[in-house]
């Protein structure tokens, strides 16, 4: 199978929309989580996506959006977002993302958006924080999102070690690693443009793309829909 590692699309429809078709034929697509919160489209992305048969992982703003959970652990303009999605999206919507479950596991693999050990809230940056999902995995592969930053840890134990992936290479999977495809719609590693990746489970291979979009037709519908400013600015660096 290829698959579409998706992850912290975040109502950004310009960039998803840019990733669907840099990415091509795919057999699945999979979002480990943060499909909506910040970005001026919400309802429009989880159309799209639902029209994609996307397998949905739930995020810590897809939690906060759908019930209220969480967020008082947000800054204030995150939690602003947050609560205009919630009356931006439908009751059946709403329900949907309060329904996605925390993790899942498909054949190798096991999605989440944080880690194994605090799916919707610990950010997996080091070695050690990956060690901990990779020994809880059922299976050989942990995918995750949540730091909005591309990444590979691979390893077992204390010898897990941490890569900056590099665009359009394809990197081994297994047996103990854990991947992060980085931002769909809002990257944070200094590179604007849309983050994903792409699984090949036949030749257990992972690899990392960049797609660019129209940046400033995001930050226009952002700033229509009154949301705050700080949304769009930073999409045109990466941060």
């Amino acid at each position: 199978m290829r698959v579409g590692l998706l992850s912290d699309i975040h109502a950004n429809l310009v960039a998803l929309e840019a990733v669907l078709s840099a990415i091509g034929p795919v057999d699945a697509l999979w979002v480990t989580g943060d499909t909506v919160g910040y970005g001026a489209e919400p309802s429009e992305v989880l159309a799209l996506l639902r029209e994609r048969n996307a397998l949905l992982i739930q995020g810590n703003h897809d939690r906060a959006v759908a019930t209220g959970e969480g967020l008082e652990l947000f800054h204030d303009q995150a939690a602003e977002a947050a609560r205009t999605h919630a009356r931006w999206l439908s009751a059946e919507e709403r329900e949907m993302l309060g329904a996605l479950p925390l993790t899942r596991s498909e054949d190798r693999f096991t999605l989440c958006h944080g880690s194994l050990r605090d799916p919707l809230w610990e950010y997996v940056t080091t070695p050690a924080a990956a060690s901990a999902s990779i020994t809880r995995a059922p299976t050989a592969v942990v995918c995750c999102g949540h730091t909005h930053i591309p990444a590979v840890f691979n390893g077992d134990g204390a010898r897990v070690r941490a890569f900056t992936p590099v665009s359009d290479k394809p990197y081994d999977l297994g047996p103990h690693v854990l991947i992060n495809p980085g931002s769909v719609g809002q990257p944070r590693d200094g590179d604007p443009r849309a983050a994903y990746a792409v699984l090949d489970t036949s030749a257990a291979t992972a690899t990392f793309y960049r797609a660019a979009y129209a940046i400033a037709e995001t930050q226009r519908r952002i700033r229509a829909r009154g949301l705050p400013e700080m949304f769009a600015e930073r999409l045109a660096f990466g941060v």
